[in-house]
């Protein structure tokens, strides 16, 4: 018998009970592609920008805000130098303006008042007057007897009381008109009370508003009416004429003393020995201390001696006769002109006055024909009649 073999790599299509069939061969598939490229650097910053956005901007914020918060602590912890500043002392000035009654530099409220005038007498009975050292302007005038009487104008200097207050005369009608003021007195004569309304003087008669008056019972009558700058007040608000006064200041100049006093006394004969005035110029304070019938005039509110910064004597037409009337009365040329005296700084300036009409201002012009100039400060008008004297 032939032998045969049977190769070990030929397939037994029906299969043996001793060995398992092969497997079937791999189904082929696709070949495999080449791997992806990796992405670019800036697309891989690019799309972490856009997925971490916001944490970007917060970041950025936060170091822009580094450098201005390190500066800021840089300056708060450096040592600035200290200025010394040196403050003035004491409270500043406040502002002024002049008194146009008397040139002195006073505050606003003050200049702005209604000036106001008080006729008070000179009887030996009377003496001594309250409230003359306080007024701006005072005119000393012959009444009847050889007696002389004062006006007194007040604006900045409040007095606690003024008087004793009298009658009205015709010239005091004409100087009150001079300032634009209300005058307060105890009645007048039948002259002078004529003209009050036709030339439009302010009238503050007591015996129309006694209510701003009042007697005192230490002097008899009728030395004894006085009033206040309250009450004054009162009825110049009652009556409207509380408002500034319109009129021409007096022109004023540097208060300053000379270096000579060449006139240091002034002396003026009104009448008899009871109504002399003396001055007596002192260099201190530029002024001139008042004397009357040979003591010096005190004021009964202070008790200290009446000082003036301006001594104006007025030679004055003066006549006697009688009102409408049969009253004594003393008439004096105002309106006119005459001679006149100034005497302030210890010297003394001679020439002219003139007041054209009853409401003028009573005009000073020295040898030259120039206004001349006061001080600042109260000023006392003389008005002295022509036949009498002054010395100095």
């Amino acid at each position: 018998m032939q032998n045969i073999e049977i190769a070990d790599d030929i397939p037994n299509p029906k299969g043996s009970a001793g060995s398992p069939p092969p497997p079937p061969p791999p189904t082929p598939g696709p070949e495999p592609s080449d791997p992806a490229p990796k992405p670019s650097k800036w697309r891989r910053f690019k799309k972490f920008v856009s997925t971490h956005r916001t944490r970007i901007i917060i970041a950025l914020g936060l170091l822009a805000l580094l450098p201005l918060g390190a500066l800021a602590y840089l300056e708060s912890t450096k040592q600035h130098p200290i200025r010394e500043v040196t403050l003035g002392k004491g409270k500043p000035k406040p502002k002024t303006k002049p008194s146009p009654l008397t040139g002195v530099e006073i505050l606003p409220e003050l200049a702005d008042r209604p000036i106001y005038s008080v006729v008070i007498e000179n009887h030996q009975n009377a003496r001594p007057q309250s409230g003359l050292a306080d007024a701006g302007v005072v005119y000393e005038a012959l009444a009847e007897g050889g007696i002389t009487r004062f006006q007194a104008f007040y604006l900045e200097n409040r007095s606690k009381e003024m008087g004793p207050i009298r009658s009205l005369r015709t010239y005091f009608v004409d100087w009150a008109l001079e300032f634009n003021a209300p005058v307060a007195h105890v009645g007048g004569n039948a002259d002078a009370l004529d003209i009050v309304a036709p030339l439009g003087m302010k009238d503050m008669n007591q015996f129309a508003h006694g209510g701003s008056f009042y007697r005192t019972r230490d002097r008899l009558a009728p030395h004894n009416v006085y009033t206040t700058a309250d009450l004054m007040d009162g009825l110049m608000k009652k009556l409207n004429y509380y408002e500034p006064s319109k009129f021409t200041p007096s022109p004023r100049k540097k208060d300053e003393p000379a270096a000579t006093a060449d006139h240091p006394a002034i002396s003026i004969n009104y009448s008899y020995s009871g109504f002399q005035v003396q001055y007596q110029y002192e260099k201190e304070s530029n002024s001139y201390l008042r004397s009357l019938a040979g003591a010096p005039h005190n004021d009964r509110n202070s008790g200290a001696q009446i000082k003036v910064k301006n001594v104006v004597v007025q030679y004055m037409p003066t006549s006697y006769g009688f009102t409408r009337i049969g009253e004594s009365t003393v008439t004096m040329g105002t309106p006119g002109s005459g001679r006149a005296l100034v005497f302030r700084d210890g010297t003394v300036v001679e020439g002219t006055w003139s007041k054209k009409t009853h409401k003028e201002r009573t005009k000073l012009m020295d040898a030259s024909g120039k206004e001349i100039k006061l001080n600042p400060g109260n000023t006392w008008y003389s008005i002295v009649p022509t036949d009498k004297t002054v010395s100095y």
